[in-house]
């Protein structure tokens, strides 16, 4: 197999695992993964955006060139596994010495956030990137509430427990 389509002939785990295993060999497989993810274009482009967030995780050096790419080509995302993986990267990827991103980061979550269109993966993964970004900006963690209570009363059954969760933790480390 010569390159990352002839991989991904299914959306299964196990396939990712093989395609990551693939480009821990193949490191310039990687920058083919993260074009078809980018390129936000059917099946091909969740099964891509599965690998380069599992890149993402395991192989932090190799994502590291391609993550600030991705921070700016946030809002443009369509595609809801593209953004559910990305998202899913930032809520766990060292974001501490990316200040110059973090605005574009605040934006794009609040937005998806607040947006009740939004499938609920995409606004959890999004509460999640907040929660981490309010320890750096404490000045937006009102908004924040201000989100989380709106989701509580207005959200899906599951959005609606999850962001009460949420809300209470922020409350108690917000709390001198």
């Amino acid at each position: 197999m010569t390159n990352i389509e002839e991989i991904l002939t299914d959306s299964g785990r196990a396939t990712a695992d093989m395609a990551v295993d693939i480009i821990s060999q193949k490191p310039e497989l990687f920058s083919e993964a993260y074009d078809l993810c980018m390129k936000q274009d059917g099946k091909m482009s969740m099964r891509a955006a599965r690998v380069v967030w599992l890149v993402a995780e395991e192989m932090h050096a190799l994502f590291k060139p391609y993550f600030s790419d991705m921070v700016y080509r946030l809002p443009e995302l369509t595609h809801s596994s593209v953004k559910r993986c990305m998202l899913k990267i930032l809520s766990v990827y060292d974001l501490s010495d990316q200040e110059e991103l973090h605005g574009i980061i605040i934006d794009v979550c609040f937005s998806r956030v607040n947006d009740p269109e939004e499938e609920i993966a995409v606004r959890g993964y999004s509460l999640q990137v907040l929660e981490r970004m309010i320890k750096i900006y404490p000045e937006v963690t009102g908004e924040l509430m201000s989100a989380l209570q709106l989701m509580i009363e207005s959200g899906p059954d599951t959005l609606s427990r999850y962001a009460a969760k949420r809300l209470k933790r922020i409350q108690r480390t917000a709390i001198p």
